[in-house]
């Protein structure tokens, strides 16, 4: 078996395994956060800090789970699309795979940091005086400001976005349709990392974004069709 055939496999095992873990971990995280999916997208502190050590355990599984799901099981996969895209052009497969392991170890940095922090915190805050709730309270809304908003929703998107765009480039000329799609999608990340340093943190505006990405995508397949219609009747 080749290098790039073995790769294969094991991004292959690595991303059922992200698919598996992510149902469990995801339903953790959410059932954490009282099923309220706009709280846990942004770690409301409201949503959970009062949650009791119930709350807790959810959410150091969900953290836990998260940092395989949505990280170190894609390094595989990572690993196997440099492999086999870096002959096409090495500067943009080297440049896209930095991004895609930046884009997996802050990632894993921050759920690590979250399962580790997040749950002390919301046992301390069930059991401390009311007097000393809101310094529990600050301290996880710091919490949730350097994961949440600093690492998993600006930097994130950055890294992942590079990475994402660079593979799009690199498969456009033979798989034209996925390469524009996750062209568009790296700019929709790019965006999605702008708006949070503008601190907007809504979930109507995500599926606004979304819906763009989407319709950008379509957009340009449609250009690029009547593009190649256009030169054929010319040949």
């Amino acid at each position: 078996m080749s290098d790039v055939a073995a790769l294969r496999r094991v991004a292959v095992i690595g991303v059922v395994l992200a698919v598996v873990v992510g149902v469990t971990s995801t339903l953790a995280f959410l059932a954490a956060f009282g099923w309220d999916i706009a709280a846990a997208l942004v770690g409301d502190p409201a949503a959970i800090i009062d949650g009791g050590p119930e709350a807790a355990a959810l959410l150091r599984w969900g953290a836990i789970g998260d940092m395989f799901y949505s990280y170190l099981l894609l390094a595989p996969l990572a690993l196997y699309l440099h492999r086999l895209l870096r002959p096409r052009k090495p500067w943009l497969a080297d440049l896209g795979t930095l991004a895609g392991f930046a884009y997996i170890f802050v990632g894993a940095s921050g759920a690590v940091i979250l399962a580790s922090v997040g749950p002390p915190l919301i046992e301390a805050y069930a059991t401390a005086a009311p007097a000393d709730r809101p310094a529990i309270l600050v301290s996880f809304e710091l919490l949730r400001n350097v994961v949440f908003f600093g690492l998993w929703q600006t930097l994130d998107p950055l890294t992942l976005g590079t990475w994402v765009a660079s593979v799009g480039l690199l498969l456009r000329p033979e798989r034209g349709a996925v390469g524009r799609f996750l062209v568009v999608l790296g700019g929709g990340l790019f965006a999605a990392s702008g708006m949070t340093m503008l601190g907007i943190h809504s979930l109507p505006v995500i599926a606004v974004g979304v819906l763009l990405v989407v319709l950008v995508w379509a957009g340009w397949g449609l250009v690029d069709r009547a593009a190649r219609s256009a030169n054929a009747e010319e040949a």
